[in-house]
């Protein structure tokens, strides 16, 4: 996988945001929260762009989980 140190840095941040995002909802900080929750997403998206510009392997094409 050429993108694995940037996926893995964006799954680092995501689950730095949901420990943000707890916090924030603990604390009664509603923008606060929908503000994570954006970036959040953001960063999803990020991730599933470089999963997409990988070649699929010929075993990955029919594999069903």
């Amino acid at each position: 996988m050429k993108h694995r140190e940037p996926v893995l840095k964006k799954l680092d941040s995501i689950e730095s945001n949901l420990s943000k995002l707890n916090f924030s909802l603990n604390q009664g900080n509603r923008d606060g929260a929908f503000e994570l929750i954006n970036a959040i997403r953001e960063q999803l998206d990020q991730i599933k762009g470089y999963i997409e510009n990988e070649p699929i392997v010929g075993n990955e094409m029919n594999s069903i989980n």
